[in-house]
């Protein structure tokens, strides 16, 4: 398996928690300092899904996601989506 799929294995095991269960080891380094933010369609809730490690600084961005239900998210047309979101390694 590759470091991006065990990312995106994350991401679904992420997805299908509820949001108090929500935590995941980094794929990367293996703490539990992963964060994750959802910039979507607020109608669809159709957009991109960032993923990263606040230990090591790595993580992904993934393109043409579905937030979950109940999942907090960002509007796609905020221009402060992303703010906060820390430049990270993507790992490919």
């Amino acid at each position: 398996m590759t470091e991006r799929d065990a990312w995106l294995k994350a991401l679904a095991r992420w997805s299908t928690a509820s949001e108090t269960d929500a935590t995941a080891a980094c794929p990367h380094c293996g703490r539990g300092e992963v964060r994750l933010r959802y910039v979507v369609d607020p109608d669809s809730r159709v957009g991109f899904a960032l993923m990263w490690c606040d230990a090591c600084g790595h993580g992904i961005s993934v393109s043409r996601v579905r937030a979950p239900e109940g999942a907090p998210v960002r509007s796609i047309d905020d221009a402060t989506a992303t703010e906060g979101v820390p430049e990270f390694t993507r790992v490919e």
